[in-house]
């Protein structure tokens, strides 16, 4: 039987561990995330440093205003992609409310019972879990 749902098995403990320790590997994450960024930063002063012959301070003011320069072009190519993707958004949950009513109409009512009170039982736990 272990052979059979070993896949499965592995799944689940995988999502166990990652559910119980997300605020721990978030954070490894988001260390990991900050090193790079300054390993990358260093790197590139460095080299305007020896490039162009400038100081500390002139190589940090470039990169300064290099990272400015590419955070407001990927802001402005975000603000410029934001409303196809709202209308992506609103067609599939047009398409996901379609589906949902029209699963609910085909359900008989005991089924109805049976995920209103799943749903409420799945809301509640999130709640305590996530609050208390």
């Amino acid at each position: 039987m272990f052979k059979a749902h070993r896949k499965t098995i592995v799944w689940t403990v995988l999502i166990v561990v990652v559910i119980s320790t997300y605020d721990v590997l978030l954070h490894a994450l988001l260390a990991f995330g900050h090193i790079a960024f300054e390993w990358f930063e260093l790197g590139l002063e460095e080299l305007i440093e020896h490039v162009f012959h400038t100081t500390r301070h002139q190589s940090q003011i470039i990169v300064f205003y290099l990272l400015l320069c590419l955070a407001l072009f990927g802001l402005h190519r975000l603000w410029r992609a934001l409303p196809r993707f709202i209308g992506y958004l609103r067609a599939k949950r047009e398409r996901c409310m379609a589906d949902m009513s029209c699963y609910w109409r085909e359900c008989s009512s005991l089924q109805k019972a049976k995920l209103v009170t799943t749903c409420t039982v799945g809301v509640t736990g999130l709640y305590f879990w996530v609050f208390m």
